[in-house]
């Protein structure tokens, strides 16, 4: 079976052959995990410029033929880091934070040459690790919750008090 890509911008085609047992495993990736339209509104909604904005849509265009299959690879992409930003706050904020030290390190004039490909990704392993294990404390928090939280359940939103 042929797999065709096509690039955005040139328009430019590669084709691959690819076995039966890769087809199947594909075929999983063309099921839609999220709406379009729910996939929309979250982008609406953040905090970003038109431009970036732009740039998201433009990723979630990305697409590979599979003989009669259509994979939306940038959808995949988009829904994955959607996910992992929703699942892990802190660890994304520490990630991001750990590549803006590595850079403002880098631009130092003269020592940013030596010390930026050092500190930049200590600073990313350590955001991402610190934000990580807050992420987990969180979730541990919650799961006490609805651990506490279970037994009640059974009232259904009504409690009776008896004296």
């Amino acid at each position: 079976m042929k797999a065709i890509a096509e690039d955005l911008d040139t328009g430019e085609k590669i084709t691959v052959d690819i076995t039966e047992d890769h087809f199947e495993e594909l075929r999983t990736l063309a099921e839609d995990k999220v709406s379009d339209s729910k996939l929309d509104s979250y982008i609406n909604n953040l905090h970003l410029s038109a431009d970036a904005k732009q740039l998201i849509a433009s990723i979630l265009k990305a697409s590979v033929k599979v003989g009669d299959l259509v994979i939306r690879v940038g959808k995949r992409i988009v829904e994955l880091v959607v996910m992992l930003v929703s699942k892990f706050p802190n660890a994304t904020f520490g990630l991001i934070l750990g590549l803006i030290v590595g850079a403002l390190v880098a631009a130092i004039p003269l020592l940013g040459a030596l010390l930026g490909g050092l500190v930049t990704p200590i600073a990313t392993i350590f955001g991402l690790t610190k934000g990580y294990f807050e992420d987990l404390k969180d979730q541990n928090l919650k799961r006490k919750i609805a651990e506490a939280t279970a037994m009640f359940q059974s009232l259904n939103g009504e409690a009776h008090v008896t004296e």
